[in-house]
């Protein structure tokens, strides 16, 4: 009966379901600040944080925390743009697939160069005392444009516009994760991040990371773990292999991790973050579920089945 509903009716109780959704969890996170207790989350900090720089994993730790978003923006944004102007066009898609290789170049040439342009402000680069984060950041960016172009030859249409609206589905999540809910419950709760002077003398101990020192803004809860979920979920749900879901759930957990390894958040901060954007994801990808069906292929009749001919 639902689908037999017009569209715009549909989209409106779609939205409906997620903003009575989304009012009950940012209740519910705004009570969580009541659970809050300082000594325990100063304990588990300094538990999960080294004393001490370890080569390698403090410049991958950096890479995702900076860049983890940003990544994610520009290959979500794109692609959609990508696909727009493709659609069913079977010489356009084809072309796609040797712009996206070629621009997967510009791309690993265009964040190498943060090597010599950071430390002048040239575009939206900021030093690094970690430099090498421009490195991993050229590597990873022009293997995520190589290997998607694999999508323009191995997608058909219809997988390719159930990913278009899933992209729809993200903007909505992110919209209430992060511009009405994170915001909100930062400034209603307004929890000093641990390097704050209010932590002192205690924050003394913290290994302060000079690439992501945070003071100011409030820590409860962290935006970027929020972010990131509320960017991953939809796609974690829509993904069909399970070294897909894997890889990205991998990914959201451990950029969460980041802002305790950077000492950005407290590990509550970041777990509630993360919880807060897994659940607003999920809210947005399920009450909007129904718009992925129609992207399906629809089945062809059996061979077997005979059908009547006019």
């Amino acid at each position: 009966m639902y689908r037999d509903l017009p569209i715009f009716l549909k989209l409106f109780f779609s939205l409906v379901i997620v903003v009575i959704g989304y009012l009950i969890l940012y209740e519910i996170f705004l009570l969580g600040a009541k659970l809050i207790n300082d000594p325990i989350d100063e304990a588990i900090l300094l538990a999960l944080q080294p004393d001490h720089y370890i080569p390698v994993l403090d410049e991958v730790m950096v890479f995702l925390t900076h860049f983890s978003v940003y990544l994610f923006s520009i290959t979500a944004i794109s692609w959609q743009i990508t696909n727009l102007i493709v659609r069913k066009n079977k010489t356009a898609i084809k072309v796609a697939g040797y712009v996206w290789k070629v621009f997967a170049v510009i791309l690993g040439i265009y964040h190498l160069c943060g090597l010599w342009i950071s430390s002048h402000g040239i575009f939206w680069w900021r030093p690094h005392e970690y430099q090498s984060v421009f490195i991993i950041l050229s590597i990873v960016s022009f293997l995520i444009f190589w290997f998607g172009s694999k999508t323009w030859e191995k997608w058909d249409y219809f997988e390719r516009k159930k990913w278009s609206r899933i992209f729809w589905i993200t903007i909505i999540s992110v919209f209430f994760t992060n511009y009405l809910g994170e915001d909100n419950i930062k400034r209603t709760v307004g929890r000093p991040r641990p390097l704050n002077e209010k932590y002192e003398p205690w924050n003394k101990q913290v290994r302060v990371i000079k690439d992501e020192v945070v003071k100011g803004s409030p820590s409860y809860i962290s935006g970027h773990a929020s972010s990131l979920f509320a960017l991953l979920t939809p796609a974690i749900w829509a993904a069909r292999k399970k070294w897909a879901k894997g890889a990205l759930v991998s990914w959201a957990g451990v950029h969460a991790y980041t802002r305790i390894y950077t000492a950005a958040h407290f590990p509550y901060c970041t777990l509630m973050g993360s919880l807060f954007g897994f659940l607003i994801g999920t809210l947005t990808y399920w009450s909007f579920w129904w718009c992925l069906v129609p992207a399906e292929k629809t089945p062809l009749p059996s061979p077997s089945v005979k059908t009547n001919t006019v």
